[in-house]
């Protein structure tokens, strides 16, 4: 048997298992990177937000503060405005009484990446991430 005719078809298979195999390993680790980065801001946001609004010197700016805190984490994490909500509630009217208890949800929409337009309706394109965290207003504040 001549095995010089043989030459270069290992490297090619080797070439084509290689790709066959790392392009499904680096579309996964690219999503469980994003899904991982959208957990992170869910719960920073919710965290961050409910820390700016308690800290405003009156009521009014509270949820501006809350607002901003938010889209602040939603930015460094790479999520846009409209990928990222938060809502808050007050356990005690005005929303800044001293010993009170603010609740912050905040929720992500993470987009699954390099899925088609036309799967949309057999695999879902997004995953929600939902994050809470509960504040306290401070028990010596200024009423």
């Amino acid at each position: 048997m001549d095995w010089r005719s043989e030459r270069g078809s290992m490297l090619i298979e080797v070439l084509f298992l290689m790709v066959l195999l790392m392009l499904p390993l680096f579309y996964l680790v690219g999503t469980l990177g994003r899904l991982q980065a959208g957990a992170y801001a869910a719960s920073a946001s919710a965290r961050e937000a409910g820390r700016a609004y308690v800290t405003a010197q009156d009521g009014g700016a509270a949820p501006d503060r809350g607002s901003a805190a938010a889209n602040l984490v939603f930015d460094a994490h790479g999520f846009d405005a409209g990928e990222g909500t938060v809502s808050i509630s007050c356990s005690s009217v005005p929303c800044l009484t001293p010993g009170g208890q603010i609740a912050v949800t905040s929720v992500v929409q993470v987009a699954i990446p390099l899925i088609p337009d036309f799967m949309a309706g057999a695999v879902p394109t997004s995953v929600s991430m939902t994050s809470s965290h509960i504040e306290s207003v401070d028990a010596f504040r200024e009423g």
